[in-house]
């Protein structure tokens, strides 16, 4: 299925769709995502879209927003895809954006954490060449850039 999505960056107008993208998350979801069960507040969606320390990319559909990534200045990342459109190569989408934008900023790596259970973005960090490293209770992932 052939979605037509526009990747963008968020601005501060979009903070009540990304609060009904994380509304339409399971606890299962919001668990994977949070490594606890946590409900976005509206002063969270703000500061998701709001920038400073952070850049977020949304995918629109339409006029609803169905994933949101976001990169911290330490590299670290987090994305979130609605249940509705996943295993359609949105989240991987999203890192490569993510990338890009961490190698434009000069970041000299890209990282991020999860669960064990958390098999999609584990898949994705392998697809995209991070270094994957697990244990028991959590999973790492680091991608080196070139940042001279």
């Amino acid at each position: 299925m052939e979605l037509q999505v526009n990747y963008r960056k968020a601005e501060e107008k979009d903070w009540k769709k990304v609060l009904e993208l994380y509304n339409c998350l399971s606890a299962e979801d919001l668990y994977l995502r949070f490594f606890s069960y946590h409900k976005l507040s509206e002063e969270e969606a703000k500061k998701i879209v709001s920038g400073g320390d952070h850049y977020t990319i949304i995918v629109e559909l339409g006029d609803k927003i169905i994933g949101e990534g976001t990169i911290y200045t330490d590299g670290e990342f987090a994305l979130v895809v609605h249940p509705d459109y996943r295993r359609l190569g949105i989240g991987t989408e999203i890192v490569k954006r993510l990338i890009e934008v961490a190698k434009e900023k000069k970041f000299c790596g890209v990282k991020f954490y999860t669960l064990p259970d958390n098999y999609p973005m584990i898949r994705i960090g392998k697809k995209l060449g991070f270094t994957i490293t697990e244990d028991s209770d959590e999973v790492f992932g680091y991608l080196k850039l070139n940042c001279n």
